[in-house]
């Protein structure tokens, strides 16, 4: 008997093994077979062998401009076997793509007044309930464990931004609404520098604003922090420089789960690309320093890949064009040029939304600062805060047309 469930339990482990090798869309076929299967294929071990397996494979991802429509889709996916980048499977009809974390989307009407957090490759929506009070979005944030998986997220919502001591510092009184709880808190935090545009990026549980008074600096606030209600303010690597030299291009961006400064500096025969990431203790590690010599002029850092740090993505403003570039080998590919091999047969450039993108940040000269819109690592369901009902996305449309006629009849009274 002992010989034989060993057996048993070898077979098991074996498919498995096997299982974890395949794309999550065949992977939740799986899950109808057996109450085992099913088991197993959400156990924590599996879902951890999966990734762990899956690590080098692609994924498919997008980076926006003001959530509004892709500049460049990245849509071949092997985490999952999906044909689209992650973009397609969201009603963007309707909404704008407020923010997104670790495979959470959050979407929003034009005017924030309403607002859905979910996984739309899983279509599941959870409509999040109005603000007390009038407010806009500022982020998602999300807590995760040590593999990435999200164990809970926060929306954060603006409710006011007030400058103190004559502009030089400001607080900011914000709406906090949970998925572990499923109810709104409000919170004031102290800023000693004062924010000039509520423009920000988010990791984790952070956020992170990078237009203050004083340039040069970060200001970030970490939303599951329980023992302080002050920003953290975080100097720029090699600001000093900045305002001397106009050839100085930067950008924020996130790979491999760090945040990341990137910046370009052109010079007569290469452009220096130079790229740090934010430690936990706030501090820099400069990760390239290097020079680029067959990009020669004006380029502007995009954004880096978001699970690959030798890879950088860059605006040619003297060609008008979007570069990759493999900081390793210095390969360069020019995104949606015609004789390109195949190495972006996958990937889709809207040039026109690239060009008024970043004609607009050369026309005033701000940092760049695109969304990038990842597929989950794993299928994982959207966290459903209690008392509160999961939709899917075509009851999501149906919704909202409704309520926005009803708006319309209101108003028209």
């Amino acid at each position: 008997m002992a010989t034989q469930n060993q057996t048993i339990d070898l077979t098991e482990a074996i498919w498995t093994e096997i299982i974890a090798r395949l794309p999550l869309r065949i992977i939740a076929r799986f899950k109808l077979v057996s109450k085992t299967w099913k088991s197993t294929i959400e156990s924590v071990y599996f879902r951890r062998l999966f990734v762990s397996v899956h690590r080098k494979s692609s994924t498919s991802w997008s980076l926006m401009w003001y959530g509004l429509k892709d500049l460049i889709g990245f849509h071949g996916c092997e985490t999952w076997g999906l044909p689209k980048s992650l973009s397609f499977y969201i009603p963007s009809s309707l909404y704008i793509v407020a923010a997104s974390s670790h495979g959470l989307v959050m979407i929003s009407e034009y005017d924030h007044a309403c607002c859905f957090v979910g996984n739309p490759v899983l279509q599941q929506w959870i409509q999040i309930p109005p603000a007390p009070g009038y407010s806009s979005v500022l982020g998602l944030v999300t807590r995760v464990d040590d593999y990435g998986f999200v164990l809970g997220f926060k929306v954060v919502r603006l409710a006011e931004m007030r400058p103190t001591n004559n502009d030089v510092s400001g607080t900011l009184s914000v709406f906090l609404y949970s998925s572990e709880t499923g109810i709104w808190t409000s919170k004031i935090i102290h800023c000693p520098c004062g924010i000039t545009n509520t423009a920000s990026l988010t990791l984790d549980g952070s956020i992170y604003f990078h237009h203050l008074r004083e340039p040069g600096l970060l200001a970030a606030y970490d939303f599951y922090s329980e023992y302080s209600d002050q920003f953290r303010v975080i100097p720029l690597p090699d600001h000093p420089n900045h305002g001397f030299n106009h050839n100085f291009k930067g950008a924020l961006t996130t790979s491999h789960g760090f945040f990341m400064y990137i910046r370009t500096l052109a010079q007569s025969s290469s452009n220096v690309f130079k790229a740090w990431r934010l430690n936990n203790d706030s501090s820099w590690l400069l990760l390239w320093n290097i020079a680029l010599p067959l990009l020669i002029g004006d380029y502007l850092p995009m954004a880096m890949h978001p699970f690959d740090s030798d890879t950088v993505y860059l605006w040619s403003q003297n060609n008008r064009h979007v570069v990759s570039c493999n900081l390793q080998t210095q390969k360069n590919r020019i995104l949606g040029a015609e004789d390109n091999d195949d190495d972006h047969l996958d990937c889709f450039l809207n040039q026109p939304i690239c060009e008024e993108c970043m004609d607009e940040i050369c026309r005033y000269k701000i940092s760049v600062r695109l969304l990038q819109l990842v597929l989950p690592r794993w299928m994982e369901s959207a966290l459903c805060p209690p008392q509160v009902e999961m939709i899917d996305t075509s009851s999501l449309h149906s919704y909202v047309k409704s309520m926005q006629e009803t708006r319309r009849r209101n108003w028209n009274q």
